[in-house]
């Protein structure tokens, strides 16, 4: 077994751009790293997802029954079927409604490090965005809104995420540390959204 370093990329985010670098096993598949970009990134998986490449040749995810779009099973994919070297990547989409798109890039393949626990958030940068905020624009004219008292939205923003201010630079990475390992532990034989 190897092990991957990746680093996800929330795209469209900038000033700072928000990402989270984590290393995994090569032998884990889509659903694990499903739940691990959950817990990493500090979403509430309450949305469908689905991984992809650039120009959508195929879905991985939660199976499609209805027949209109072909989903392979996450859970019967492994990783190092699709990122197989350096700089392979895809995408990974978490809520087709606000649509938060993220590129998912093997950074390095790397040996076993007995001394660590995988999966292993290493660093990150960058507020995770709240759930249901209307995606990347929703979310900066969000964090705008409630960092400006004068913002005709700014009491309804405030209420709704109990905060008077937002810092975007903000990660508590010991806390997504926690959660990543117990987003991946809790996928171990489920599937779907974990309410």
């Amino acid at each position: 077994m190897k092990i991957y370093q990746l680093k996800i990329t929330l795209q469209g985010s900038s000033k700072p751009p928000i990402w989270r670098q984590i290393l995994v096993a090569s032998t884990i598949n889509f659903q694990e790293l499903h739940a691990i970009i959950q817990g990493a990134m500090g979403w509430t998986n309450s949305h469908l997802h689905a991984f992809t490449d650039s120009r959508r040749n195929f879905f991985i995810g939660i199976p499609d029954n209805s027949g209109m779009m072909d989903v392979t099973d996450g859970r019967t994919k492994k990783i190092n079927t699709l990122l197989k070297k350096e700089k392979d990547h895809v995408l990974y989409e978490y809520d087709f409604g606000d649509g938060w798109i993220h590129t998912i890039e093997l950074q390095k393949i790397l040996p076993v490090d007995d001394k660590l626990r995988y999966p292993y958030l290493l660093k990150g940068k960058g507020s995770c965005p709240p759930e249901d905020c209307g995606g990347i624009w929703g979310y900066y004219n969000m964090v705008e809104a409630i960092n400006d008292p004068k913002h005709p939205e700014h009491e309804d923003l405030v209420e709704w995420t109990g905060l008077e201010y937002w810092d975007v630079n903000e990660v508590d990475l010991e806390l997504h540390r926690e959660e990543t390992w117990d987003a991946f532990d809790n996928a171990k034989g489920f599937y779907g959204m974990m309410f």
